[in-house]
């Protein structure tokens, strides 16, 4: 005969003991409702296997068991949140370095702009064409001269300040990644070692997933969980940055072991770093460029490097690399160049002698002097300017001077320090290698002012312009609103994406204080109908007792 007390009071024991189980999770569930990263606790309840029979009709079970303890998660929901955390870290970096370089290209911003400093100028020069002798018309040419070399320089080196923190940056940013990879292979090793001995990982399970959507707001990569409870993350192209309880750490260098020959420099005359990995030693170092890889795919780094610009080592030129603070140096660096070539040009007039070698000027100052080569717009160069001696200024000889100089924007000045040196008089003597230059001529000043509305084609790196140096100008103004508009709205439409793909996980994970709430009830119930369950078993016996 069955021993049916004994069945009520297991039962009932193992089942309050399941209910204090679960209250004790619920518990926990409620404590670490705030906690970042914090996964839901399910607690497995099974039905005991030891059965008592009575005939071949009545079978009774033997109360409740606990089964595992399991994290309420789901990996496509992860991974949604860490994708929408890399996409939100790139457009936060490109918002934020745009909006620094953003107030030097402002329209109605404190700062004189390229574009009015060249409409004043070409204005001071027109009114010196009316009245070539005027000294106070001369300095006017001279200030606002002044103020469009400030100008270009400001903008100029505002983008190159901005690209060199990048380039800092970066190092950081690498140096962030390594200690996440590295945490993670320690996570690895601690999951991988509890659940070989029969305990879940819950705990650093969830430290995992935390680690990995931060990660995930740095860089892109994939991740394959192996049997044993570790993951592999894997760059775009395979490479394993973390594989099980290794991981692989990234260097930033300015002298990879690809390079064959100097590396171009950037636009503040630095060198750009380029992200590796080194398979050689301290003594022998072999890279393998990362850089593109990483620049190609999401997260804050590769907003880094979109925005700072990436270069092959065999350029020779910063405005070669391929980066958005690179297009727009570009521009300005183009207008920079058609000032001292072609702007330089019209200032040298025509060739007074064709029969002499080399080309003489036919403008002249106020006391009948020639300006020289860079007469109108100089550089500083302790070199040779005009390299082939053909008396005029070029590109050819700009560029033969670009492995000294990385940029002519940071060193323009004007080519004259006297206002009565302004060539603003052509020369009106007919005969060849005879000038006769009169006070009150201001052909050349005319001239130059004319190029205020004269088409240019500018061509530097992937810039190409055709039309006038104001509207050059624009471009670029355009160039930096359109480029800025567009991180604001990625950064506007990363937050609303991070923010559904949170509450969508949220609402499968995280805990919910009304669900609790009405399980500790449940619980609750269920304990004290154990409880209620003992005291009739114990009722039960002192009543077959008193029979006795």
């Amino acid at each position: 005969m069955a021993n049916f007390g004994a069945k009520i009071l297991g039962s009932s024991i193992s089942s309050m003991t399941a209910q204090q189980a679960l209250i004790a999770n619920a518990s926990n569930n409620i404590s670490n409702v705030n906690t970042p990263g914090y996964t839901r606790r399910q607690i497995d309840i099974e039905s005991r296997g030891d059965v008592a029979n009575i005939g071949n009709i009545l079978q009774i079970g033997s109360g409740v068991q606990l089964g595992d303890v399991k994290r309420t998660t789901n990996e496509f929901l992860e991974y949604q949140l860490r994708q929408a955390n890399s996409r939100k870290g790139y457009a936060d970096i490109r918002n934020d370095y745009l909006s620094a370089i953003e107030p030097a290209f402002a329209l109605d911003g404190p700062m004189t702009t390229i574009g009015s400093a060249l409409n004043n100028f070409f204005s001071a020069v027109s009114q010196v064409g009316v009245n070539p002798s005027n000294i106070d018309l001369r300095i006017n040419v001279m200030q606002r001269g002044e103020d469009l070399i400030s100008s270009i320089k400001t903008a100029f080196n505002t983008v190159a300040a901005v690209q060199n923190e990048l380039n800092k940056r970066v190092d950081l940013e690498v140096n962030t990644i390594n200690s996440m990879t590295q945490q993670l292979a320690v996570l690895n090793s601690t999951i991988g070692q509890r659940e070989a001995a029969g305990i879940v990982a819950i705990d650093e399970r969830d430290q995992r997933e935390t680690l990995l959507s931060k990660l995930a707001s740095k860089m892109s990569f994939t991740t394959l969980e192996t049997g044993n409870g570790m993951i592999n993350c894997y760059l775009s192209n395979g490479f394993p940055i973390v594989n099980q309880e290794t991981s692989r750490d990234l260097t930033v260098t300015t002298s990879p072991s690809f390079a064959t020959t100097s590396l171009p420099r950037s636009l503040s005359g630095d060198v750009l770093s380029y992200i590796t990995y080194d398979f050689g030693s301290a003594t022998a170092p072999s890279h393998l460029d990362l850089t593109q890889l990483l620049k190609n795919g999401s997260g804050s780094l590769a907003g880094l490097l979109q925005l700072r610009g990436t270069t092959d080592p065999t350029n020779t030129s910063p405005f070669q690399a391929e980066g958005e603070l690179v297009a727009v140096a570009s521009r300005i660096e183009a207008i920079s160049r058609q000032l001292l070539t072609s702007v330089n040009q019209v200032y040298l007039g025509n060739d007074e002698d064709s029969g002499t070698p080399g080309f003489q000027p036919n403008s002249g100052d106020l006391n009948g002097n020639a300006p020289g080569v860079y007469g109108l717009f100089d550089f500083d160069f302790s070199g040779v300017k005009d390299v082939d001696g053909d008396g005029l200024p070029s590109q050819s000889d700009l560029d033969s001077t670009t492995p000294s100089v990385a940029a002519f924007s940071t060193l323009l000045k004007l080519g004259f320090t006297d206002p009565a040196q302004f060539a603003a008089a052509r020369d009106n003597n007919p005969a060849q290698g005879s000038t006769a230059f009169p006070g009150g001529d201001g052909q050349n000043a005319e001239a130059i002012a004319a190029l205020r509305s004269t088409n240019f084609s500018l061509s530097l790196g992937s810039f190409a312009f055709s039309g006038t140096l104001e509207e050059a100008y624009n471009a670029t103004v355009s160039y930096v609103g359109n480029s800025k508009s567009s991180a604001q709205l990625e950064v506007d439409v990363a937050n609303a994406n991070l923010s559904s793909a949170a509450n969508k996980r949220d609402e499968f994970s995280a805990v919910s204080l009304d669900e609790e709430f009405a399980n500790l009830i449940k619980y609750q119930r269920a304990f004290q109908a154990a409880a209620r369950m003992i005291k009739t078993a114990g009722d039960l016996l002192d009543q077959i007792v008193s029979l006795i």
